[in-house]
């Protein structure tokens, strides 16, 4: 009677102790599918470093560009409207 007991105890134990198992098994395998899901997005979605600095680089080289064409093109226009504002106050003063 006791060696049947012990039995029992040792059947639910062993079948609490393998359910637990499955669970905590199945909840890594989640985690798992989650995670591979996670990094695929993140590496469709965000850029890297290296690859930012990169581009940003060369956005800064046009913008060196793009800086350096404004001024050239307000002093062209400066001296247009200078230009005009003397034969405008030349012909007031006729």
């Amino acid at each position: 009677m006791e060696q049947m007991v012990f039995n029992w105890a040792v059947a639910i134990a062993g079948f609490c102790g393998g359910w637990i198992l499955k669970i905590i098994w199945d909840a890594i395998q989640e985690l798992k599918k989650d995670l591979r899901i996670i990094d695929t997005k993140m590496h469709e979605d965000f850029v890297r470093r290296d690859d930012f600095r990169e581009a940003m680089n060369g956005v800064k080289a046009d913008m060196v560009e793009l800086k350096q064409d404004m001024k050239d093109g307000f002093t062209k226009l400066e001296s247009m409207v200078n230009l005009i504002y003397k034969k405008i106050d030349s012909k007031a003063d006729k």
